[in-house]
């Protein structure tokens, strides 16, 4: 076949297009003439679909070898629907949001705690670009930062007659349902991004050495924080960590010695 009778092949769709496509789909569900059980859905209504989205994603992450080679991507696709049913609730509130603000506060947030790619200079914000824990600090830094410029617009709240912000807020708006590993991993996080660690610890140190701390476990309670504070200085997430170990090792005693 000559160059001229060759068919022309079509230019690729733009990674991303289909997430167009999948916002048709919610407008659609939820529309007048859409699905009435979506008619019904509000932010409360949806959240235990939330979390049992977020709890079979964490299955297939922890155990990819028991799930097929497209649970992952289709576990994903049913937790963005729950994503994209909330900002198309968010449309009608007031303030409306939707999906687009959802979109543009991810965007703006990774371009803020990531200058050595977003800034203006990225090649000055990092001594070392492949230096990880540089990073890390980077992001805590960004963070602190942000975390005080909200207390300010608190405090500032404040002073017009809003309650002001609280000394210690490093536990605000943790839910309760939250495992303890991963509660005292976002505090341990926040601890840290606002210089405030070390109180943190002492403030554990002296709670682990109360009269009572042999009744409910204080030196083990203690002695798991420690574990916390190491998993969140390398950016891992110990629920995580032990969530996957137990996958793998319950695989291999199912499978026995030499399997």
């Amino acid at each position: 076949m000559s160059t001229a009778q060759r068919p022309v092949p079509s230019d690729p769709a733009p990674r991303g297009s289909a997430l167009l496509r999948a916002v048709e789909v919610m407008e659609a569900l939820r529309a007048p003439s859409g699905d009435a059980w979506t008619h019904r859905q509000t932010h409360a209504s949806l959240a235990r679909y939330l979390l049992e989205e977020t709890h079979e994603v964490l299955e297939v992450i922890d155990d990819p070898a028991g799930h097929g080679p497209g649970a992952l991507p289709d576990e994903l696709g049913d937790l963005l629907f729950q994503i994209l049913f909330h900002a198309r609730v968010g449309q009608e509130e007031e303030p409306a949001w939707d999906v687009d603000d959802v979109a543009r506060s991810f965007v703006a947030k990774m371009e803020r705690r990531n200058p050595h790619v977003f800034g203006d200079a990225p090649e000055q914000a990092l001594e070392d670009p492949a230096d990880v824990e540089q990073i890390i600090a980077q992001w805590h830094a960004v963070k602190a930062q942000e975390k005080q410029q909200e207390q300010q617009g608190r405090q500032e709240q404040g002073s017009s007659g809003a309650a002001p912000t609280r000394p210690l807020g490093w536990a605000e708006g943790i839910p309760a349902e939250l495992p303890a590993l991963q509660t005292a991993a976002k505090i341990v996080h926040r601890a840290r991004s606002a210089g405030g660690l070390e109180q943190l610890l002492a403030a554990a140190d002296a709670a682990a050495s109360a009269e009572d701390a042999d009744d409910w476990g204080g030196d083990l309670g203690r002695a798991l924080l420690d574990l916390v504070v190491a998993a969140e200085g390398r950016d891992d997430d110990p629920e995580t960590a032990l969530r996957a170990l137990l996958a793998r090792t319950f695989r291999e005693l199912e499978q026995g010695p030499g399997a």
